[in-house]
C-alpha cells in the first residue's frame, strides 16, 4: 500500500481506494483506470458523497510540492508510478 496525493491540496490517500471508491463515498462501477483518471482531475473531490467536484480544500503542501504531485500524475496514467518524483 502507498499513498497518492490530491493534485489540488496535496492530501494523501491510500491508492487502494481506487479499486473500490465507493468505500469512501466515491462513485460505484468504475474500473481502476477510470477511478485514477477521475482522481487526477478531482483530487479529494472524487471521494465526496455529495457529488463529484474538484477539491477546494486549503493546500496542506507547499505550491512546489503540489506542482511535483501534478507532474507525476501528468507523466503516467498508473497511480503506482505517481510518487516516483516525490
Amino acid at each position: 500500500m502507498f499513498d497518492i496525493h490530491c493534485p489540488h491540496c496535496g492530501e494523501p490517500w491510500d491508492q487502494d481506494y481506487l479499486h473500490n471508491p465507493a468505500e469512501l463515498d466515491g462513485p460505484e462501477g468504475l474500473t481502476y483506470s477510470e477511478a485514477a483518471e477521475q482522481f487526477k482531475k478531482l483530487g479529494c473531490g472524487f471521494f465526496r458523497a455529495e457529488g463529484l467536484k474538484a477539491c477546494d480544500a486549503a493546500p496542506v503542501e507547499p505550491a512546489e510540492r503540489l506542482a511535483i504531485i501534478r507532474a507525476g500524475q501528468d507523466i503516467s496514467p498508473h497511480p503506482d508510478e505517481w510518487g516516483l518524483l516525490l
